[in-house]
């Protein structure tokens, strides 16, 4: 049932996500759609809160979930609109393109405490995903992080640094091997087949 009033206890607990770095998507999606009924009633601020945490859940499609809610006067909003072409970036592993842009929205990546450390743990799934070998320079452009920091990562990530280079563990995503896979035909099956070819 729809009722406006409830709108509040939501946003305030949108709040409450950002302060103990949890995430609701079913009450945060609530939310968004009592804005879509009601327009005139929805908070900016609330929506980029809404989808920064969103997209800090990729590789969840919850950011598509979320911006499709949007009413549409406040599908332009400029913090709206920049959130959305990070994601696009981010989506397309265009890394470089979307750290810079984050630079530039630094006031709204900041709204959430957390936010650039799960965006580089996403990127790193990719790169592990995606590498078996893969230049410093080229990893340090990715996650936006150099020297001690990114030594830090590799660290964590069990990724050793083989001169320039930085090697990533084999994983089932970033290897290939050879499956031999065999089907039993019964003879049964084969028998007509065989009969009728050989006449």
């Amino acid at each position: 049932r729809f009722d406006i009033t409830i709108a509040p206890q939501l946003e305030a607990y949108v709040d409450e996500q950002v302060a103990k770095g949890t995430h609701d998507l079913d009450a945060n999606l609530a939310l968004l759609r009592f804005y879509q009924y009601q327009p005139s009633i929805a908070k900016p601020a609330a929506i980029t809160k809404i989808l920064l945490k969103a997209l800090m859940d990729l590789p969840e499609p919850n950011f598509m979930l979320c911006i499709h809610l949007l009413p549409a006067n406040l599908a332009k909003d400029a913090s709206i609109d920049a959130l959305r072409s990070m994601a696009d970036k981010l989506e397309s592993c265009q890394f470089k393109a979307f750290w810079t842009e984050c630079g530039q929205q630094k006031a709204v990546c900041d709204m959430v405490a957390g936010f650039h450390d799960k965006i580089r743990d996403h990127v790193a799934f990719v790169v592990s995903a995606t590498y078996q070998l893969v230049s410093r320079a080229e990893l340090e452009g990715h996650l936006d992080l150099k020297g001690k920091e990114l030594d830090a990562l590799i660290i964590k990530k069990g990724w050793t640094v083989t001169g320039d280079d930085v090697k990533i563990s084999l994983n089932q995503l970033n290897s290939t091997s050879a499956k031999v896979k065999q089907e039993g035909i019964p003879f049964e099956e084969l028998a007509p087949i065989v009969v009728s070819t050989s006449v």
